[in-house]
């Protein structure tokens, strides 16, 4: 499993792939979020994911070490 930890101002999210699963999953690591529910995407499908994503963090740029699946 991969793991590449995204933090934007007080907002911060832990973007896993499971490589062999082809599946990826978006934590929220925030301490403003409820703990009860912090997985707020898990599924095969990059761009859902990074939707995920930029819904707790706002609008980001993809790092470098998830481009590869971004175009896959």
């Amino acid at each position: 499993m991969e793991e590449v930890r995204i933090q934007k101002q007080d907002r911060s999210v832990s973007f896993r792939v499971a490589v062999e699963a082809g599946e990826f999953i978006v934590f929220d690591m925030s301490l403003s979020s409820p703990t009860r529910n912090r997985t707020t995407y898990s599924g095969k499908n990059f761009s859902e994911a990074w939707e995920a994503a930029e819904k707790i963090l706002g609008e980001s740029t993809i790092p470098e070490e998830l481009k590869k699946y971004a175009v896959s």
